[in-house]
């Protein structure tokens, strides 16, 4: 009897962890389909990455952190005119500029840098490079690298900065004669006259005027007459010194040197250059009363800038002056006392 109970027993125990055998199998199956269906949708997930890597427009790759590159798209090996066994497990510095290469860049954050590439041709090719950290497959780190062309951008870029440029210098001169227009004179003359005050150092002036222009242009006509004023204006701009200085048009057939750190006797010295100068071009001037050739009248003024003048000072003395040449017989230099 005891021993009928004792098998009874061991059957129960057997049964019980038959029952928990089949429980733990059941588990197993439940974990393992689990684990299966999560790297299956790792593998797809990859896939699809890799899809996305792969068809990307923009050349791609990824470096580890020691400069070995471990992934690089189609767009990328075209650009580097390798195959893909040629650049993969490659230092990035064997195929790539240091600018190219993303050793360098942010390791922590994403970053863009604006690059410019010049081929065997000479021909240039602007890129934004974008590089990011990330985890290699491997597990160390790395930083994955996107280099988007923007050529087109650049060029249209420098052509905007050209333009403005150029809009900038067309209307500080003067469309006719191409020197210096009025706008300039005085932007430079408030600047310079700042500037002189601290330094407490001469700042001097000639306003010229061709004389009997009036006369002139009804004899010859206005396009003559156009004519006369640009090679006027190109014989005062030469007259001014090397050591700096500027001749505007000041206005119709009125001209205007501005002189810094120029004294009184220097400034009269430049004036009678310059008169010389129009002189020298013997243009016919049959209608003027002094001469059969176009002349200029000239008014020199100078001062040493302060708190207690101004600039308008210095012209005004310059015009007075210029007045008095007219009234002497035209065709000289007068200068301020």
């Amino acid at each position: 009897m005891g021993s009928d109970q004792s098998l009874n027993e061991k059957n129960i125990q057997i049964c019980e962890r038959c029952t928990e055998l089949l429980e733990d199998a059941r588990a197993l199956e439940e974990f393992i389909g689990r684990t299966n269906e999560q790297l299956l949708k790792s593998e797809m997930s990859n896939m699809e990455l890799e899809q996305i890597f792969s068809s990307c427009v923009d050349p791609m790759l990824v470096v580890r952190e020691d400069g070995i590159i471990v992934r690089a798209n189609r767009q990328m090996l075209q650009h580097l005119n390798h195959s893909l066994n040629e650049v993969i497990g490659r230092h990035c510095s064997e195929l790539l500029s240091a600018e190219e290469c993303p050793l360098s860049r942010n390791k922590r954050e994403t970053v863009q840098t604006d690059i410019e590439l010049v081929n065997s041709k000479g021909e240039t090719t602007s890129f934004i490079m974008t590089t990011s950290p990330l985890v290699t497959l491997d597990g160390s780190p790395g930083t994955l690298a996107q280099y988007k062309e923007i050529t087109d951008r650049k060029q249209a870029e420098r052509a905007l900065a050209e333009a403005h440029e150029t809009l900038k210098r067309i209307a500080r001169i003067d469309g006719l004669t191409q020197i210096p227009n009025r706008r300039t004179f005085d932007e430079t003359l408030n600047s310079k006259w700042q500037h002189l005050t601290r330094l407490q150092q001469p700042l001097s002036i000639i306003l010229c005027d061709i004389d009997f222009f009036k006369k002139y242009n009804d004899s010859y006509g206005h396009q003559q007459g156009d004519n006369c004023l640009v090679r006027v204006a190109q014989a005062l701009a030469s007259a001014v010194p090397e050591s700096g200085g500027l001749a505007a048009r000041y206005g119709g057939e009125e001209f205007i040197f501005l002189l810094p750190e120029t004294p009184l006797n220097d400034a009269i010295a430049i004036a009678e250059t310059a008169r010389q100068k129009v002189e020298q071009l013997t243009i016919e001037h049959r209608t003027s009363d002094i001469c059969p050739i176009v002349t200029l009248s000239l008014g020199v003024s100078s001062v040493i800038p302060s708190a207690d003048t101004s600039s308008l000072e210095l012209i005004k003395a310059a015009d007075a002056v210029l007045y008095t040449s007219k009234e002497n017989g035209r065709n000289r230099v007068t200068a301020a006392e």
